[in-house]
C-alpha cells in the first residue's frame, strides 16, 4: 500500500530565534538545517506505527507507517522561538516532559518566558501538564525542578515528578494532540540561548497521540 504524507497546510508557527541576525553563522545554520531536514524528513514521513501500549523492554508492535504533514529542524535558539509560538497558539492542551526546567523568579531569561507563557495558556483555558525529572539525591537538578514545579502548580499547571529510581531524560512537548517537539534541548538558559542543540518540530496527529501515551505512562497516578 502506498502511503502519502497529509496534504493539509500546517499552521506555520516555527521560526528563527533572531530574525535580524546576519552573516556567515546564519548562512551556515541555514545550510545545515536544509541538509539535516533533507536527511531526516524521509525517515519522519515513514515512521513505524506503534500499536497500543509499549511492550516489555520498551519495544512496540509495528503495524503501518505514520502520517506526517510536515517536519522542521530546530537548531540552537530556533527551538525556543518555535516552542513559545506553539504555546501561545495552543487552543486545548499542552503536555511536556523535561529533564531539567530551571527557572529563576524575577529573571528575564528564556525559561522564565516559557513558564509565563505556559501559565498564560492556562488562563486562556488550555490544559497544561508537565513531567519533570527527580533524582534520588537532593542535587541541583532535583532542587531546580522542584522549584519550577512549585511555580507551575501555583499557575494552575498539573506537574508530576517521576519516580527517582529511573531517570526520565526525555525532552518532549505535544501541543493540541498534533504538534510534537522532540530533541536535545533542556529548558534552561544555556540550552535555549547559548548551546549548540538540535530538535525537531513535527506536525503529525498520530505521532502526537503516541507521544502522549508514552509520557502519561511515565507518571501514572502521581499527578498533583
Amino acid at each position: 500500500m502506498e502511503i502519502h504524507p497529509a496534504r493539509r497546510e500546517p499552521d506555520r508557527w516555527y521560526g528563527t530565534a533572531d530574525e535580524s541576525g546576519k552573516g556567515m553563522m546564519e548562512r551556515a545554520h541555514g545550510v545545515m538545517r536544509r541538509a539535516m531536514t533533507a536527511a531526516f524528513l524521509p525517515i519522519l514521513l515513514f515512521l513505524p506505527q506503534v500499536g497500543g501500549a509499549a511492550q516489555p523492554g520498551g519495544k512496540a508492535a509495528v503495524d503501518s507507517p505514520r502520517e506526517v504533514a510536515e517536519a522542521r529542524l530546530l537548531l540552537d535558539g530556533d527551538y525556543c522561538t518555535a516552542l513559545l509560538k506553539g504555546i501561545d497558539r495552543a487552543r486545548e492542551e499542552i503536555f511536556l516532559s523535561a529533564y531539567l526546567f530551571r527557572t529563576i523568579e524575577n529573571a528575564q531569561g528564556y525559561p522564565e518566558a516559557l513558564l509565563k507563557s505556559l501559565i498564560a495558556a492556562v488562563g486562556r483555558g488550555v490544559r497544561v501538564e508537565a513531567i519533570l525529572e527527580r533524582n534520588r539525591d537532593a542535587d541541583d537538578l532535583s532542587r531546580n525542578n522542584a522549584e519550577t514545579m512549585k511555580r507551575l502548580r501555583r499557575g494552575g499547571i498539573r506537574v508530576c515528578l517521576d519516580a527517582p529510581d529511573r531517570k526520565t531524560h526525555t525532552k518532549l512537548v505535544v501541543i493540541d494532540r498534533r504538534y510534537v517537539l522532540i530533541g536535545s534541548h533542556n529548558l534552561t538558559q544555556s540550552a535555549l540561548k547559548y548551546n549548540h542543540e538540535a530538535s525537531v518540530w513535527i506536525d503529525s496527529a498520530p505521532l502526537a497521540e503516541e507521544a502522549l501515551r508514552y509520557m502519561k505512562s511515565l507518571c501514572s497516578g502521581s499527578w498533583r
